[in-house]
């Protein structure tokens, strides 16, 4: 498998600068908090009234809506269950407004209508969830009185004032994606140059095989542990070497899978976590957040390889 790499670090870094940008101007003309809300409407029918806000509080700072809800906890005005409910709930609304805020800016401009496929069979699993909340929620909480939520009214506020702020914003975050990005993409080259990533691959290679992953799907997945953006450059090398669609859109299910069952639970989600819930309650919370929707990647994945 011959890669140019700096070819491909030049097309990672400016599809996703690209994408930095749309995604800047689309939070500061507030289309992005448009989108939440209306999402988030949707949510308070299923779950407890005492945490009706937390939706909406979760949207702009998870770390405060978990605070706000441990309070509750504490003073026993909610159960477990009715925290297990309204984050599994939450997840929709949240994984809404992170597709059109975050990966849809981004990947689109790096592999197409491809991303727009992942994107919403991801989503599939959460509205699935979510559906089954709504359900359980209105027969749980049928007798208590639910208190009237009135949503923050957004704008859409398109203007060149917001335009350029956006676009200044994007650049900038896009800077400092390139210095937490450039040495990890410097480092998965090392390995992959090195042979280090094959040795891997070879202990792997009887599992890689059966799932019926090559070589470069592998790479992909090893890839992914480490750093999602880095791999995603190696999509388009699949597209150029026209694998069928399910079969990369597979490998992407695998590659998130085993990012979050090695990485993003304890580096993104524990954080959150630690230090306002007993062990119990936070070995839920990332069941739910995290090994749940891991479990239904890797199932996913598996399914979509073994079809192509």
């Amino acid at each position: 498998m011959k890669i140019d790499f700096v070819k491909l670090y030049f097309m990672i870094i400016t599809s996703i600068t690209f994408g930095y940008v749309i995604a800047g101007i689309f939070t500061q003309t507030k289309f992005i908090n448009w989108i939440g809300v209306k999402t988030v409407k949707l949510s308070r029918f299923g779950i407890h009234p005492l945490l009706s806000h937390l939706p909406i509080i979760y949207l702009v700072s998870p770390r405060a809506a978990h605070i706000h809800a441990s309070d509750l906890l504490e003073k026993r005005k909610i159960k477990p269950t009715d925290l297990y409910l309204t984050i599994a709930a939450t997840n929709f609304p949240m994984r809404i407004t992170f597709l059109y805020r975050y990966y849809f800016p981004v990947l689109i401009p790096l592999i197409g209508t491809l991303a727009v496929y992942y994107g919403l069979l991801r989503l599939l699993f959460d509205l699935i969830v979510f559906l089954s909340v709504m359900l359980i929620g209105r027969k749980l909480y049928r007798n208590l009185r639910k208190e009237e939520i009135v949503p923050e009214k957004v704008n859409v506020e398109l203007n060149f004032s917001t335009i350029k702020t956006g676009f200044t914003t994007g650049i900038k975050e896009s800077g400092k994606f390139l210095i937490k990005f450039t040495p990890l993409f410097a480092f998965v080259i090392y390995l992959i140059t090195h042979g280090i990533m094959d040795k891997v691959l070879t202990v792997m290679e009887p599992t890689l095989k059966a799932i019926g992953l090559d070589n470069l799907c592998a790479t992909y997945v090893a890839t992914a542990t480490i750093s999602p953006p880095v791999a995603y450059g190696l999509i388009k090398i699949m597209i150029a070497k026209n694998y069928p669609l399910t079969k990369i859109l597979g490998t992407m299910f695998i590659g998130n899978a085993c990012f979050t069952f090695l990485r993003a639970w304890w580096a993104y989600v524990l954080p959150y976590y630690f230090g306002l819930y007993p062990l119990r309650i936070i070995a839920v919370l990332i069941t739910i957040q995290s090994f749940i929707p891991a479990t239904y990647n890797l199932i996913m994945g598996v399914m979509l390889v073994k079809f192509s």
